[in-house]
């Protein structure tokens, strides 16, 4: 006998018969016996509700097929925007749709049910859609556009940030690349690059090549090639760090 079936076992001799079973019965019940705890229980089972519906004790829950789960996701991605787990648990509830439960009962989580119903890629497509159509929009409303100057006219106007941004496109500056809008150019100078380049050293463990794309990942920074151009070579852009930095 597995674990759970003991468990079932367990449950439906607790309840003797009867149509409902609380955790404190259980408890009381189970003290005298080899039984699984409730804690037990609640490890196999996720919930004590859940375990109540695994051994048919209580309230006979409906089942909602696969099929019908996706059927409910896509209705509700058409009412809903933002269309997230929370959202979809209101409107669940108020058109007695799947729940989360049903939901993880039957996909495992929300993510494989989104990507079984063929959502998940269609947020990828709208999330793209949304920075592409800010960025743009942005471009218009702004003299300079940077990630400074994106994330103060960002502010307030639910648009997705410039960390939204790097992730889904690499950088803040492939986005700008890939959607075609031109870099805004700024003459860095030697002492400004040196700035910069000490606030990455203080926080990085390893001031390097690599370390400072990632450093300067959605940040308006100097690039690898301004710094090699100002300096002659990234050596010599560390070396006239280190003179700064001990003078």
């Amino acid at each position: 006998m597995s674990d759970m079936e003991e468990a079932i076992e367990a449950l439906r001799l607790a309840a003797n018969g009867k149509n409902e079973l609380t955790a404190n019965t259980y408890f009381r019940w189970q003290s005298n016996t080899q039984y699984p705890t409730v804690a037990e229980i609640l490890m196999l089972f996720g919930s004590w509700q859940i375990a109540l519906e695994r051994a048919e004790i209580g309230q006979v829950r409906v089942t909602f097929t696969k099929p019908d789960i996706i059927e409910a996701l896509r209705a509700a991605k058409v009412e809903l925007d933002p269309f997230t787990s929370a959202t979809y648990r209101e409107w669940a509830q108020q058109h007695q749709a799947p729940s989360l439960t049903d939901i993880v009962h039957q996909f495992n989580s929300w993510q494989q049910a989104l990507s079984e119903a063929d959502i998940l890629k269609e947020r990828v497509q709208e999330m793209e859609r949304r920075i592409i159509e800010s960025l743009l929009e942005a471009q218009e409303s702004l003299p300079s556009l940077t990630s400074q100057t994106y994330t103060k006219w960002a502010a307030g106007k639910n648009r997705p940030t410039v960390a939204t941004i790097a992730r889904r496109y690499g950088s803040w500056t492939n986005a700008l690349e890939i959607i075609g809008i031109e870099l805004p150019r700024k003459r860095w100078t030697e002492e400004e690059v040196l700035v910069i380049l000490e606030q990455a050293k203080g926080e990085l463990d390893h001031l390097t090549i690599a370390s400072y794309q990632r450093f300067s990942e959605g940040q308006d920074v100097p690039s690898i090639g301004v710094i090699t151009a100002l300096f002659g070579s990234w050596s010599n852009a560390m070396m006239a760090l280190t003179n700064q930095l001990e003078s």
